[in-house]
Parts: C-alpha cells; structure tokens; sequence
C-alpha cells in the first residue's frame, strides 16, 4: 500500500519541498533527496503497518476484546506464558522466537530503529531530542489505535498497549546508536552541506522552473480572482475578448513592475532566491528596459506560442474550410517549429550548463543565486 500511495504524495510534496531546499541551500544533491524521500517512505509504511489491514466498521463494533493496556512490562509476562519457551529445554528457544509473545514485541522495536538513525544521522538531533521524538511518534501510533482510527470506529480495532510506548521509543534510541554505521557508510551531513554549496552558487534549471511554477501559480489565481470580482462587483459581462488586455496587464503588472520594487525578483524568485540582473560590465540592478525586453520577450511572444497560438492553429486546421485547411496547417507547422527551436535552445543549454537562454541574451540579464555560506 505504500508503494501504492507514494508516487501521489512525494509528487505532492515535491514542490514545497524543493522550495525548502532551494530556499535554504540553493540546491538539491541526488543524495540528500534519497535521504529526505527514503524517510518519507518509511514513515508511511510505519503508519500502514500500524493502521492496516482496516477492518469492516460492523466487524469492530462487535468486538469485545480489551481497549488498552496500563500495566507496564506486560510483554514479558505474556512471552513466558504465551511462547513454548522453557529456560531448562534449548530446543525450545528457537520455536519460541517464531511466536506472537516474541514476534510482536520484536517487529515492534525494529519498527522505530530507522527513525532513530534517520534523526541522528541526516537531522543532528541529540539523543535526549531522539528520544523524545521517537516517543512522540509511537505516541501518535498509539494514539491513532487508540481513538479507532480518530473516529472512524466506534472503538478501537487494536490494542492501546504502554509496552509499545516504551518498545518503541527504546528502538528509536537503538537506531541512535546504529547510526555511526550509515554516517560511515555514506555521506555525511556536512558532506551533503558542502556539496549543495558548490552546486548552490549555479542557479539551475530546475530551480528556475520551480519559480515559473509558483509565479503562475501566482498570476493564474490573480487573474481568475480580478475577473470575478469585475463580473460580481461591476456586473461586467463578456470579459473573455478583453483576456488578451487582462494577461498583459498581468505581465505587466507582476513581471515587470514586482521586480522593480524587489531589485529583481519576483514572489517565485524569492523563494527560490534567485535574481535577475543586468549582464552589462558596469551595472548589476536590472534597468526598465532590460526588464521590459526579457519580459515581453518571454511571456508575450514565447509562451503564447506554446500555449494559444500553436493549439488555436491546430484547432482551427481542424474546423476550416477545405480551401483554407492548407493556410491552417501551414501556420501550425510555423508554430511548431518555433516551439520545438526554443525546446531545443532549452536543451542545448542545460546540457552545456549554458545560464542564459535567448531572452536573457536580447535583455542583456541574467539571473544568480543570493544564496550565501551564512544563509546555509
């Protein structure tokens, strides 16, 4: 089930994430992604394995076995007199070891251990912090058995156990000290610090397009929001032939004018810290005009290519008339080559690690990372 559920949820958490990193260290090394997206697997297959499988809700109002259990240590008593365990007789030490009384305990400790570790290991936490955090987290476990899955049963479907509380908080301590191993193995902390401080001072591609993403995002919501309260508070109908005017306002208004007032970033940009600036010898503040290129540049004649001419075109190759089909297409094809030049410019860059793309060349800008060692 966790490898079922996430795909869905590291894709949502992607972006925020990736703006916590980008915000903090400027970049995202493979090997610190591995650590943070292995943690939030394990988390999740933690919590199924506490939750699942979910039984019928008439199956757990019938049940009458005990809600929860007080008594501290009861885990000891329950193998020496649930197992086939006799001290005198080893042959029965190892059939003992492969039952319930054993088992459940066991798995129960072993289930906290990688918590441990991770804390130790990738968040520096101190051992009284492990110790804590580990009993918060089994505490949450325990909790949610508790409450029937926080009211989703009438009761609780499994037992609220003290000894889990502490089994589980002891193997978070146990992962503690395993951790030296995986420091050893691995890349350490600082490790992972240094690295994303060297790849940090290049504003990557990545980095920029998860900027793009929040400035839209950003943009859309301003637009949809300035639409309907025209048509609400002004009784405005037929707004849709003034969307061209309403998306250059928007340009104008957030790319162009923002930037000014934040010497060169937008909302996207300063989360992800980055800046545009002038590429000239003798400046560094990005000019009126230099913003007024790049921006008209970008969002009023290449990403309208992408996203209404070439689909309008294609549309209208479609729907017209036989004697205007070849028209149509000829101007769709002229929308699919400019398209694919600028895929392909995009491409070429990122692969020789070239900076500036067409844009920024014609505006004379660029954009660098206000990353710095103290931010880190």
């Amino acid at each position: 089930m966790a490898l079922l559920v996430f795909p869905p949820l590291a894709l949502v958490i992607t972006i925020p994430f990736l703006v916590l990193q980008y915000r903090r260290y400027g970049a995202l090394t493979f090997w610190r992604a591995f650590v943070l997206y292995t943690f939030v697997f394990y988390l999740l297959s933690a919590y199924f394995l506490i939750i699942l499988p979910l039984p019928t809700r008439t199956s757990v109002a019938l049940l009458t076995t005990p809600k929860y259990n007080l008594q501290p240590l009861m885990v000891f008593r329950q193998f020496f007199d649930n197992t086939v365990l006799q001290p005198l007789h080893p042959s029965t030490y190892l059939p003992a070891l492969k039952q319930p009384g054993f088992t459940q305990p066991f798995f129960n400790l072993v289930l906290t251990i990688p918590f441990g570790i991770y804390l130790r290991y990738y968040f520096q936490r101190s051992l009284k912090q492990t110790i804590l955090l580990s009993f918060c987290l089994t505490l949450f476990f325990e909790t949610t058995q508790l409450t029937g899955l926080y009211g989703l049963y009438v009761r609780p479907y499994r037992l609220f156990d003290v000894d889990d509380l502490l089994i589980n908080t002891l193997g978070g301590i146990l992962g503690y000290f395993l951790a030296p191993i995986f420091i050893k193995l691995f890349p350490s902390y600082s490790d992972m610090s240094i690295a994303d401080s060297k790849k940090g001072k290049r504003v990557s591609y990545t980095r920029r397009f998860i900027a793009f993403i929040i400035d839209w995002g950003i943009v859309l919501m301003a637009t949809v929001t300035s639409v309907v309260a025209v048509h609400r508070l002004l009784g405005i109908f037929g707004l849709r032939q003034y969307l061209t005017g309403i998306y250059i306002v928007m340009v104008l208004g957030y790319f162009v004018l923002i930037p000014l007032l934040t010497n060169g970033m937008t909302i996207g940009k300063w989360f992800v810290r980055i800046q545009m600036v002038s590429n000239k010898a003798k400046a560094t503040s990005i000019t009126v005009g230099q913003l007024l290129v790049r921006q008209s540049v970008l969002y009023l004649g290449i990403l309208p290519v992408f996203v209404y001419w070439f689909p309008r075109m294609a549309r209208a190759a479609l729907h017209a008339p036989y004697r205007q089909v070849d028209f149509y297409l000829l101007l769709t094809l002229v929308m699919a080559i400019l398209a694919a030049v600028f895929c392909v410019h995009v491409l070429v860059s990122m692969l020789f690690h070239n900076d500036r793309l067409i844009y920024e060349r014609l505006s004379h800008t660029k954009q660098i990372s206000t990353v710095t060692t103290q931010n880190r």
